[in-house]
């Protein structure tokens, strides 16, 4: 009877040494690295502002911009992948300005059209602390590109109503394109947009801000033009834009 007692106490109490072995094994093995945990839990914290905020923005490499045709009436820009290099952060007071180069790719989907958009600018933006990243950006850093956007946003609207006058409105005081000067371009906006062209649509844009400049690439339908072949299909404009003051404008390509 002895002996059969202890059979059954060794096999009853042997699941309960299971969990207890390992939890001995887990605190031996976090004893042991103590030294490395500690390290890295407090290894990010230790760094300076300025290499977190450039680790930060390594860490982003996606971007989820609202109202991007703006007047809050909708659009958005998804862009995967997102990439930010020459970064340059000035910490201060708890809040970084930053500015760095950004070179992303991803799609605009506004009312019931969409298009392609890849983007390189060197865009000024903030940062402020934060728990989880420790450095989170304020939403500012796509400035810049949505500026030049809306711009183009504007000059597709007024096409679409066959506006003349709203096109023109875009252009530069001193808009030149090879022997064309602004009122030139009234003038031949005026016959060009003489109905509504509701069928144009842009496929893609391809846009590069340098400070107060731009350069877009633009690919887009219009079913009411014809090719010098006979054919209907795709065509590509090229615009030159300028920063005065708050607004874009196109200085050439209209």
């Amino acid at each position: 009877m002895i002996g059969r007692r202890r059979r059954v106490r060794f096999r009853t109490g042997a699941p309960y040494l299971v969990p207890f072995l390992a939890a001995a094994v887990a605190a031996a093995g976090a004893w042991f690295w103590r030294a490395e945990i500690l390290s890295a839990g407090s290894s990010a914290t230790l760094q300076s502002p300025e290499t977190q905020v450039r680790k930060a923005l390594a860490a982003q490499g996606r971007a989820h911009l609202e109202d991007v045709y703006g007047w809050k009436a909708g659009g958005t820009l998804e862009l995967v992948p997102v990439r930010y290099s020459d970064v340059v952060p000035d910490v201060e007071g708890g809040r970084a300005t930053v500015v760095a180069l950004l070179d992303a790719e991803g799609k605009a989907v506004w009312r019931d059209q969409a298009a392609m958009v890849s983007y390189v600018g060197r865009e000024r933006f903030h940062m402020k602390p934060c728990k989880i990243a420790l450095w989170c950006a304020e939403g500012d850093q796509f400035a810049r590109l949505r500026s030049v956007l809306r711009t183009l946003f504007r000059r597709l609207d007024a096409v679409h109503g066959g506006d003349a006058a709203a096109v023109a409105s875009l252009a530069a005081p001193d808009y030149r394109d090879g022997q064309t000067d602004r009122e030139a371009l009234q003038a031949r906006l005026k016959s060009e947009l003489a109905a509504p062209r509701p069928g144009v649509r842009v496929l893609g844009w391809q846009i590069r801000v340098d400070r107060d400049s731009a350069e877009v690439g633009e690919d887009y339908e219009d079913p009411d033009v014809r090719h010098q072949g006979g054919g209907r299909g795709a065509f590509r404009a090229r615009y030159r834009l300028e920063r005065r003051g708050e607004r874009w404008l196109f200085a050439s390509g209209l």
